[in-house]
């Protein structure tokens, strides 16, 4: 397999990958954020005047609906200038590689940790939080055709 193709920058991408990456870890934050509704609820119920009970439920509420906007929001303004120029990918039997203007990043498929594949866009991850975004629009059919049927034969590393 050798596909290259040039990858302009897509802040929406970006932000969609980044959601992708950090859905797991948010998860558990909106589930204690529902935790602490419910017991502000109940202590509000026992006791109206209880500002535990206010605390409990404005924490609980902002677990729940503005800690993920604020993390990814936070996780696009970290993101190195570099990304902004666009890159080129090149996927091939044995690497991917990414050349941006000033960087180069090449990992081997030996080791991918999982292929999620949407319809926009494959993830490929290595490890829990590093993810290679392989749109779809931007190949061709034979391409498309060819990638999945390449990533369905690869044996993900530790399995």
């Amino acid at each position: 397999m050798q596909i290259s193709m040039w990858v302009p920058y897509d802040e929406k991408q970006l932000r969609r990958t980044l959601q992708f990456i950090l859905r797991p870890q948010l998860k558990s934050i909106r589930i204690l954020g529902g935790v602490l509704v419910v017991l502000g609820l109940a202590l509000a119920a026992l006791e109206a005047s209880s500002p535990l009970a206010y605390v409990a439920l404005v924490l609980g509420l902002l677990f729940v609906v503005a800690i993920a906007p604020i993390t990814v929001a936070r996780s696009m303004r970290m993101q190195s200038d570099v990304i902004r120029d666009g890159f080129q990918m090149t996927l091939d039997d044995e690497w991917v590689t990414l050349t941006y203007p000033l960087a180069e990043s090449r990992l081997r498929w030996s080791g991918l940790g999982r292929v999620i594949e949407t319809p926009e866009v494959w993830y490929i991850m290595f490890g829990k939080i590093q993810a290679i975004t392989i749109p779809k629009d931007l190949m061709t059919e034979e391409q498309r055709a060819t990638f999945a049927a390449f990533v369905n034969g690869l044996h993900p590393a530790g399995k």
